[in-house]
């Protein structure tokens, strides 16, 4: 009886009828702003779909010679993502089949703070991410930057905004996690790492 009335109270009013005044400011502020508007969340998300494509196109590139020889092979299958704003849509999934080992490189999605894209290398003893990243980061201290100001001096200069040119590179854990160029060798490695090698 006693949690009876305490939900009571807390939805409604003395007069027993349900307060919709707070709920009418959030659904209000729930249907976006002139901000979301200017966005253009279906480019965003064919650019990334055009950066995974890129991507497996090159992993292809590197296994070629072990495609050839048959001691490797690949397939694509759709699978859904579902990204805030971007909503439900399809991307594709890799499998890479070397020998009884498979490795899949498994998308997860483009609206990721730092990042422009985020793909998971997933095998039998581990996984690893690849990620779109600013071409000149080395590690995700490259990715931070902290301005401060003192009260009662001017704030400092925000840093000139660069065109950023996007590479894919594998995130290396370590004491500290850095960056690898995404490169043949480095995928090796990789496939190596996660497969049981």
């Amino acid at each position: 009886m006693l949690v009876r009335m305490m939900s009571r109270s807390m939805y409604h009013d003395d007069e027993g009828c349900m307060q919709n005044k707070d709920f009418d400011k959030f659904v209000a502020r729930q249907q976006g702003t002139s901000l979301d508007t200017n966005i253009d969340w279906a480019g965003m998300r064919d650019e990334w779909l055009r950066n995974l494509d890129s991507l497996y196109r090159e992993i292809v590139g590197f296994l070629r010679e072990y495609i050839d020889a048959g001691s490797i092979s690949y397939s694509f299958s759709d699978m859904e993502l579902i990204e805030e704003n971007i909503g439900k849509y399809l991307a594709k999934r890799m499998d890479i089949k070397i020998g009884r080992q498979l490795v899949s490189l498994v998308p997860v999605g483009t609206l990721l703070v730092g990042s422009k894209g985020r793909v998971d290398a997933v095998g039998s003893t581990g996984s690893a991410l690849i990620l779109l990243l600013d071409k000149r980061a080395k590690s995700a201290a490259d990715l931070i930057q902290v301005r401060v100001s003192i009260k009662g001096s001017p704030p400092p200069l925000a840093p000139r905004k660069e065109l950023i040119s996007w590479a894919w590179k594998i995130v290396v854990k370590a004491a500290k996690s850095r960056f690898v160029d995404l490169e043949k060798e480095s995928f090796l490695a990789l496939l190596m790492e996660i497969a049981n090698a």
